[in-house]
């Protein structure tokens, strides 16, 4: 639910949009905020405030505050409690857009919401990978996307029915029902025993591993204070993160970060409608824009299946790959609406059926795995800071994309626009074949064996060939 509320914040935006840049109630806020248009006989948002850029990307703002904020927290306060903390200021947001009566409400409560989904997007991968048994974190981890595809879907198809004042107060209910949800599941047991909570991990395991006794646990138990006892290395501070077994994890987290936001899907998800509005589909709008979230929600979950079969490199190759291809083809629609009107008749279905395509492949790769990997890949004893770093990494590419893909698209034309995204989803995939590691069924003290991290399994291995 923490994830279907995050989905509702990205996707509420397209529906919203239209139907807020052209409201008569706008017409009640004064003449700084809103002009009149004559033709449509309603109040305009005044360009001073360019409703869509700034609405949209404020969103991004408020994941990349987040980052540092939630980083602390899940050290200091745990995974559980940050995501407890966040629900409140949540439901507070949407209530600001809902019962919003000037543009500025709506920008805190676009900010503020964007806050608090950029706190859930750090501390829920982390917990998860945290209580995941090996053999079911990918699973686990891309579920936690499949939520947040259906919020998406959720705000197109209520979006398309409802006012946005409505569809905002909907959308509260999201963070609302988590709150209540999420007092049931225990802390994560990694983060009690970091914490000395011996006895609290060993209820916590049992819990979340259905045992009826600790002696059930025990083993799992003593793996991870064997994890974290090696992983307690002091404060960090910058100059740890120069170490191989460091730097290497970190650096293709923010790489698959980089490669998921530049491939221009949140200028997609955000501007879905805008964008079938420019293309002149046969099909309405606000359909065509249904359609693309129920083929990501079906995409997500097949993903979600495959990821501990098919693995995640295997994954996030073919996505990258169908993407560049997907993209290319929009493109090719843009460049012969300009260059042929006459064509554009007969290739009318091309953008539905080529960003249809774009995200399902997105959503099998390069949609969930890059925050199955985050909370994989990073050692311990900086997770919370390397998280940090990912996270606000993140969010600040989807504010950039967000923020001026209007312009971009102004400037270089629409289809140079998705072409530039095709060349940079062509030089994702090449830096997965040769940098990005195969993370299918290893345990994750396993994984930092592979980067060179130091761990109790190499020293005891070390001392035993030593001993004969």
């Amino acid at each position: 639910m923490g994830a279907f509320g995050l989905g509702t914040v990205l996707g509420w935006s397209s529906p919203a949009l239209p139907a807020i840049e052209f409201d008569e109630d706008w017409g009640n806020f004064g003449d700084k905020n809103c002009t009149y248009d004559e033709d449509k006989n309603v109040c305009k948002i005044s360009e001073k405030w360019g409703p869509s850029p700034w609405i949209g990307s404020l969103v991004a703002l408020g994941g990349l505050l987040s980052g540092p904020v939630a980083g602390f927290c899940v050290d200091k306060f745990g995974r559980k409690t940050t995501m407890l903390i966040s629900s409140a200021p949540f439901v507070l947001g949407w209530l600001l857009i809902t019962y919003a009566d000037n543009i500025l409400m709506i920008y805190f409560g676009r900010l503020t919401t964007g806050f608090c989904a950029g706190a859930f997007s750090l501390a829920a991968p982390v917990y998860i990978s945290e209580t995941s048994q090996d053999d079911l974190r990918g699973l686990l981890g891309s579920g936690f996307q499949v939520m947040v595809t259906i919020g998406i879907l959720f705000v197109y198809v209520v979006g398309d029915l409802a006012p946005w004042g409505w569809l905002s107060l909907v959308s509260g209910f999201g963070p609302l029902v988590f709150l209540v949800l999420m007092i049931f599941p225990p802390e994560s047991p990694r983060w009690l025993i970091s914490n000395g909570k011996y006895l609290e991990a060993s209820e916590a395991l049992q819990w979340l591993r259905g045992a009826s006794c600790s002696q059930d646990v025990e083993e799992e138990l003593n793996l991870i204070k064997k994890s974290v006892d090696e992983g307690k290395q002091g404060s960090v501070i910058l100059k740890d993160f120069l170490a191989p077994s460091i730097l290497k994890p970190t650096l293709i987290a923010l790489a698959l970060m980089l490669f998921q936001q530049l491939s221009g899907i949140n200028a997609i998800i955000f501007y879905a409608t805008e964008i079938f509005e420019d293309a002149d589909s046969d099909i309405r709008p606000g359909i065509c824009t249904i359609i693309v979230g129920v083929f990501q929600v079906l995409a997500t979950a097949l993903s979600s299946i495959l990821v501990d079969r098919a693995g995640r490199k295997f994954l996030l190759i073919v996505s990258g790959a169908a993407m560049c291809l997907f993209l290319v083809l929009l493109g090719v629609f843009f460049y012969l609406k300009v260059d042929d009107p006459a064509m554009e008749e007969n290739i009318g279905w091309l953008p539905l059926f080529s960003l249809v395509f774009f995200i399902i492949f997105f959503s099998l790769g390069f949609g969930p795995i890059p925050w199955v990997m985050m909370g994989e890949l990073l050692p311990q004893h900086v997770k919370g800071l390397a998280s940090a770093l990912a996270t606000s990494f993140n969010w600040t590419l989807v504010f950039f994309v967000t923020r001026f893909f209007n312009e971009l698209k102004d400037a270089i034309g629409p289809e140079w626009c998705y072409w530039l995204f095709a060349i940079i989803c062509a030089a994702g995939t090449i830096f997965v074949c040769v940098f990005v590691p195969e993370t299918k069924g290893r345990s994750l003290d396993e994984i930092q064996r592979y980067f060179g991290a130091a761990t109790t399994t190499n020293i005891n291995e070390a001392q035993n060939s030593i001993s004969k």
